[in-house]
């Protein structure tokens, strides 16, 4: 508190001619003009401001932005998704700093397979903050959220696998530039980001489908089947969205079987583990 209440002082100090940020008794005791924020300092000198004050009026600054998305994201990291992401995000960082060494021989579009795989896990973070303080449900209830998600762990697993195929057929003086793919991955993940920023927004509700539901058979049709005796749940799952589950496990094995041919093919055994 005491820190933020210091931030915003010294913005209004050091930008007088912006009032947008300071609070009422900022201006004041700052002695700027409320209407054109022009610096009117008595004897040239600043009168020292109410720490009482100042953080009565931080506290009221903060209470703009709500409590919601605070309390979300102490429920992200009190979950056991949270405690995972905590506990495995240092060891895979120090993997991805080895992962480096021109010793290794990684491919480049490989390396940039691996890296992308954070992209996906701090994805998680903002869409279960937005599934909880938006809708009051885990990011596991709501589709679309969770299969624009899970699609970046797709991504990873394409890029991998292509690097490391690339890397074993393709000629050094043959290979394409990279920067291409790079850029069609990095463009999903600003696609997803735009749908976490618009999507509530543009009307998208708690279990609205990822990608419209495309494949999804009707419910009426599903339910007329003799082997069905429930009905489905409202937090079922999508067709694209059990695709990207299901492919998304033999992406994996597809790409953990091509870093072993790796390995055979360049005499590297130690990425066999």
């Amino acid at each position: 508190m005491k820190f933020t209440a210091v931030t915003l002082a010294s913005l209004v100090l050091v930008f007088p001619s912006s009032n947008a940020f300071a609070p009422a008794s900022f201006a004041k005791q700052a002695g700027i003009s409320a209407s054109n924020a022009v610096p009117a300092f008595e004897s040239s000198r600043l009168n020292m401001m109410d720490p009482a004050q100042m953080a009565t009026d931080a506290t009221s600054f903060l209470s703009t932005f709500g409590t919601d998305n605070l309390v979300s994201f102490s429920d992200q990291g009190q979950n056991l998704a949270g405690i995972f992401f905590q506990a495995s995000l240092l060891p895979y960082l120090a993997f991805l700093y080895f992962l480096s060494f021109r010793g290794n021989r990684v491919p480049e579009l490989g390396n940039f397979g691996f890296q992308f795989l954070l992209l996906f896990v701090l994805s998680t973070i903002p869409s279960g903050i937005l599934t909880k303080g938006t809708y009051g449900i885990t990011l596991a209830d709501c589709d679309w959220l969770h299969g624009g998600a899970e699609a970046l762990l797709t991504i990873t697993n394409v890029l991998v696998v292509l690097g490391f195929r690339q890397a074993m057929s393709v000629p050094e003086e043959e290979k394409n530039p990279s920067w291409k793919l790079k850029a069609a991955a990095v463009g999903g993940a600003a696609a997803f980001t735009a749908a976490l920023a618009t999507g509530p927004g543009l009307g998208f509700e708690a279990h609205s489908d990822f990608l419209l539901g495309l494949g999804n058979l009707p419910g009426e049709f599903v339910e007329s089947l003799p082997w069905v005796v429930h009905s489905e749940p409202v937090n079922a799952l999508s067709i694209p969205t059990w695709a990207i589950h299901f492919s998304s496990v033999f992406e994996y094995l597809f790409a953990m079987n091509m870093v072993w041919n790796f390995s055979e093919n360049s005499g590297n055994e130690k990425w066999k583990g």
